[in-house]
């Protein structure tokens, strides 16, 4: 087994990724959340619109604000970790050497 050690991770593309995965996210709950206002029900969900948006709203918005927090979140997540990795080790993985 080979031992490999995380020591740094590049705030832009940890940015980029959690802004894509949030993004996806918010499209699946403001999706859902539309779905339940069209059926009647009114579920209060982080982020998304006050009361009385529409469908455009629903799908526009909350995809677009959960991205910015990803996007916001992932640098400074990244950040924070190449800080704690400088200064008591990055997270361990092993890896197998394939045939």
């Amino acid at each position: 087994m080979l031992r490999r050690r995380v020591t740094r991770v590049d705030p832009v593309s940890a940015s980029r990724v959690f802004a894509l995965l949030l993004f996806v996210q918010g499209f699946v709950l403001g999706a859902l959340a539309l779905g339940l206002r069209l059926a009647g029900i009114d579920l209060p969900l982080p982020l998304t619109p006050p009361a009385g948006g529409n469908t455009i709203t629903l799908l526009l918005w909350t995809p677009l604000t959960f991205g910015a927090v990803g996007a916001i979140s992932g640098g400074i997540l990244a950040i924070i970790y190449n800080w704690v990795a400088k200064r008591f080790g990055g997270i361990e993985y092993e890896m197998e050497k394939s045939l």
